[in-house]
């Protein structure tokens, strides 16, 4: 890392609303170039500003421009087709209101259609060259890539949508457009990508390695904030803790049980009965909270709750945004693209919740139109398209359908940098293209349990991350355990954890997320916290608590990776395809994928696994826990028991690693082990920092550049940030 350059950039963004710019150094090797399409004349919510890329108009296309790297065409771009529409809206002012699974829902009753104004529908085309293609967000099909698939592009639950895709023949694409989209590759070697509303039109296509469009994607859409270190702690949730009492009881019994644990989640109606969504605390049940987050922050615990963006029951933050015009025509949903809006939100959140200690936002149900969450049968995929994306045109423009949450995001962000030094982080169900600067998590939304489920994650977290967007994760155990009477309450077990089946899978899940951004345990239909598992020496409880475990133990090197996050835009998280792109099996392991450049992480996604069939790259590879090295560039079969998952470590890999600890600031001056694994020259920056606030924007962390160099098996390293927050490091040579 060039440490100068980066704290120049940090400190520019330090500032609010001033706006990333790069600074023409030379630092982005992805050639890349925008197409202007749209009249533009609404500025871009997704891209920050762009100051690298070469413009071409529609009008210089012709009968084709093609992309080239290295004298490869890698693409073709022809002139898009538009047509006229007229956007309408309903003139009804009746109102339906729901009590769904996943809230109380209001809507709009159809009536009579309004003109509103002109727009026009586009579709753009392009010949892309043979590759793997990867992206396009967060989507419960859990697609393994895209080739061959149409894809509608629109926000709902179980659904967040990133016109983003990258293709392993060294390209990628950026749609930069905020209405409902879709994506159709049913046809080799096109691409084609409808758009509904074509009022402000770019389109922004990459050239060159992965990790450089990467850092083209964070030129364009800004830097990923740090976010805090407790953050990459095991994190205990439910539907839902009742009262401040239980939270502080299960804080205190895995500080008993000595389970580690950095985050406690409130979830939804801590609210007074029947004033849904309300931003303040029921006093009869959250009686002095201020002193039980006081007694979870002396535990070394933190606080996350949840907000939503819909109101009901005429509370006085319903009332509120009513008499001031700040909702949306259902009068149930704030008016997300108001910026006085957001700033009611922010204060109605700030006097209820943030000023009694809470540390961070669960936004749930950020894509608050859902038409679909309702019924026994699935329905198709083209009415399902065709019911959501209608319902948020009863509300919001036809331009907007796809980025409220970006909006809500947003408001979080900046409105909490300017009242409080601690870091922010929002889990919110829904995101899209450039979210990832306003501090979020997402996460795939209410799934249910089943191994094919868990399957389908691994796929999800690869295809949302390579967007540029870093950091995802899922409920660990699934949302939905048992089977219920709707289409999306499907899980498989219906005596949850007193189900042998269930806590297998449960375990298998939690290892996985392990190896993802929030370990995060949460759901309905039954309990989650360890004891419900077992108690101490029996498996399952033994099993919950390594992986559990095993995550602190590589806190230093997680820390690090979300360091190079913001410091680079470098994703954590990539598909073999990428890591390896000469190697022919690698294309074929979608089921296995690589955290940074040195850990391989292959998840057990099946019941009953003893064995597991694992595609090792070409190169040397080191068993995480044995140590046990095994040449790559075949399939190996190794055994497997309930307590790990296969995770391999590269040749030339330099791994930090502490001491387990119960919350990851409980010895801050703990020192580090380093492993550097030998076969390979490697290198690896090890980061950190006060793990809270934004002093590091001016430059306040440790950054020790390690090398390893395998011919003499020696360890030199470089201090390159303030001594303050170096660790003593003791190194280990893995031969």
């Amino acid at each position: 890392m060039d440490t100068d350059k980066m704290n120049k950039i940090l400190a520019k963004q330090n500032e609010l609303g001033e706006r990333w710019e790069y600074d023409g150094e030379g630092t982005n090797k992805a050639r890349l170039t925008r197409f202007s399409f749209g009249d533009n004349k609404k500025s871009s919510i997704v891209v920050c500003e762009d100051g690298i890329s070469k413009t071409v108009s529609k009008d210089e296309i012709g009968s084709g421009y093609s992309i080239e790297n290295d004298g490869k065409v890698l693409l073709t771009v022809y002139e898009p087709e538009f047509e006229d529409y007229e956007i309408t809206r309903s003139t009804s002012k009746e109102t339906i209101t729901r009590k769904t699974v996943d809230g109380i829902k209001v809507s709009l009753s159809e009536g009579k259609k309004k003109f509103i104004r002109n727009s026009k529908h586009a579709v753009i085309t392009l010949k892309i060259s043979d590759g793997l293609l990867f992206g396009l967000g967060s989507h419960e099909e859990g697609y393994r890539c895209l080739n061959g698939i149409d894809l509608p592009l629109y926000q709902e639950n179980l659904k967040i949508s990133i016109p983003f895709f990258v293709s392993t023949a060294g390209f990628a694409c950026l749609v930069d457009n905020n209405s409902y989209m879709r994506f159709d590759n049913t046809e080799t070697s096109v691409v084609k990508i409808y758009v509904d509303c074509a009022d402000h039109l770019d389109m922004y296509l990459f050239a060159g390695e992965l990790d450089e469009i990467h850092k083209a994607y964070r030129s364009l859409t800004g830097i990923t904030p740090m976010m805090p270190k407790w953050a990459l702690g095991y994190a205990q949730s439910k539907e839902r803790y009742e009262n401040a009492k239980e939270l502080l009881d299960v804080v205190q019994k895995y500080r008993d049980l000595q389970v580690p644990l950095d985050l406690i989640v409130q979830d939804w109606q801590y609210w007074e009965g029947g004033l849904w969504g309300q931003k303040s605390f029921d006093k009869s049940r959250y009686a002095d909270i201020d002193k039980v987050i006081d007694k979870i922050h002396a535990l070394g615990a933190h606080v996350m709750i949840s907000i939503w963006p819909n109101m009901d029951g005429n509370g006085p933050d319903q009332k509120e945004f009513l008499e001031k015009g700040l909702m949306l025509g259902d009068g149930s949903v704030y008016d997300v693209f108001n910026a006085d809006a957001r700033d009611v939100y922010w204060q109605q959140a700030y006097e209820g919740l943030f000023k009694y200690g809470i540390d961070a936002w669960w936004c749930d149900s950020s894509e608050p139109y859902d038409a679909n969450w309702e019924g026994e049968v699935r329905p198709d995929k083209e009415l399902r398209t065709k019911k959501a994306v209608n319902e948020y045109k009863k509300y919001v423009d036809d331009a907007d359908v796809n980025v409220y949450s970006l909006y809500h995001s947003m408001g979080i962000y900046e409105h909490q940098r300017q009242a409080s030094g601690k870091r922010v982080l929002n889990l919110t169900r829904s995101g899209y293209a450039g979210q990832h600067r306003y501090a979020t998590v997402t996460w795939s939304g209410d799934i249910s349990a089943s191994w094919e489920t868990l399957e389908k994650q691994v796929y999800i977290l690869q295809n949302y991350t390579i967007c540029g967007e870093a950091y995802w994760n899922s409920d660990i155990g699934a949302f939905f355990v048992k089977r219920g009477s709707q289409w999306f309450w499907n899980g498989e077990y219906d005596r949850g954890c007193e189900d042998d089946a269930y806590k297998e899978l449960y375990v298998r899940w939690l290892q996985f997320a392990g190896f993802t951004t929030l370990m995060r345990s949460h759901g309905t239909d039954t309990p989650r916290e360890i004891w419900n598992f077992g108690e101490p020496g029996t498996v399952y409880f033994d099993a919950i608590k390594k992986a559990i475990e095993l995550r602190y133990t590589l806190l230093p090197f997680f820390y690090s990776m979300a360091a190079k996050v913001t410091f680079e835009g470098i994703m954590p998280v990539k598909p073999l395809a990428f890591s390896f792109p000469e190697d022919k099996g690698a294309l074929e392991a979608f089921d296995e994928y690589m955290y940074g450049n040195e850990v391989l992480v292959c998840p057990i996604t099946a019941k009953g696994v003893t064995e597991k069939d694992i595609y090792l790259p070409k190169g040397l590879w080191y068993d995480l826990y044995t140590k046990k090295s095994y040449e790559g560039g075949r399939n190996i079969k190794i055994s497997v028991d309930l307590e790990h998952i296969p995770v391999f470590i590269k040749a030339g890999a330099i791994l930090p690693t502490v001491e387990v600890m119960q919350y990851t600031d409980e010895r801050k001056d703990a020192p580090y082990k380093v492993l550097a694994f030998s076969g390979a020259d490697g290198s690896f920056d090890l980061y950190d920092d006060a793990g809270d606030g934004y002093d590091y924007e001016s430059g306040e962390y440790s950054l020790i550049h390690i090398e390893y160099d395998d011919k003499k098996h020696s360890i030199k390293q470089e201090q390159l940030g303030k001594d303050k927050y170096a660790h003593e490091v003791v190194f280990e040579i893995i031969k």
